[in-house]
């Protein structure tokens, strides 16, 4: 079992299959889930563990398989409301997922990209968000905040987001092209020199370490996200790639985890 340092989430287990959860989701009745690594669990599209690997954390978590939407996903900011249950074929070129109708279980991968999920417990609103880096340049947990609000007149104030493991500083290693670009959007923070700082230089070439969670931390609070509403795993994919999918570490044969969340 994984062993938690966080009083915010819990490790579960059942059907051969460990998986974390926020308390404070558990708390507002929300079924939902991250996936750990395990044998033969495997969430990247067309392996042969796939459908076996969500047959078995949506019935570890209280779920009907039959409810799962998830998008293909490919680094865009494209965010999509969904009132049904719909292949993943017609949500190409999509990132996140916002839903306020029951029995839709919004599904995202990741091997080091940040997944966020989000719950508005007023309006009954949630969302799950795939945010790699170029997400992140892209602001799609911004634009999906804003969609919240102005689709279902959800309140800042009332959103709750939680940030599964992923990627995290002390890993996110970038040359000075990214560098320079991600200065260049996220200049008007005034608060670039919290996020990026100076790592080895390697190979005659300077490297930077990027906070990409902080980054999307400070954009949810300047749209009006409460600090205490904004839960973070802490939890490091690459520091944890024992128990953790990182592509970063396992390379071209890299695994998916999924995030779930349904109402």
């Amino acid at each position: 079992m994984f062993n938690v340092q966080s009083d915010e989430i819990i490790c579960n287990s059942k059907n051969g299959i460990e998986y974390l959860q926020f308390k404070k989701l558990l708390d507002f009745g929300i079924k939902h889930a991250y996936t750990l690594k395990g044998e033969n669990i495997n969430f990247r599209s067309g392996s042969k563990e796939e459908k076996d690997s969500y047959s078995k954390i949506y019935d570890a978590i209280g779920l009907d398989v039959t409810t799962l939407v998830k998008p293909l996903q490919n680094h865009t900011s494209i965010v999509r409301c969904i009132d049904k249950v719909i292949k993943k074929e017609e949500l190409k070129n999509t990132d996140g997922l916002i839903t306020d109708k029951r029995n839709i279980a919004l599904t995202s991968t990741n091997a080091d990209c940040i997944l966020f999920l989000f719950y508005d417990p007023v309006k009954k609103v949630i969302a799950n968000i795939h945010s790699g880096w170029k997400g992140t340049f892209q602001k799609i947990a911004e634009k999906a905040v804003v969609k919240m609000i102005n689709y279902y007149n959800c309140k800042p104030e009332d959103i709750n987001c939680f940030i599964c493991p992923s990627i995290r500083k002390c890993h996110f290693e970038v040359d000075e092209d990214v560098k320079d670009l991600c200065e260049d959007i996220f200049l008007f923070t005034n608060k670039t020199n919290e996020f990026i700082e100076k790592g080895k230089v390697i190979d005659g070439k300077q490297k930077y370490m990027i906070d990409t969670v902080m980054i999307n931390k400070i954009l949810l609070k300047e749209l009006g996200l409460v600090d205490s509403n904004i839960i973070d795993s802490n939890i490091c994919s690459v520091c944890n790639s024992n128990k953790i999918n990182s592509y970063r570490v396992e390379g071209k044969d890299f695994k998916l985890a999924t995030a779930i969340i349904s109402l």
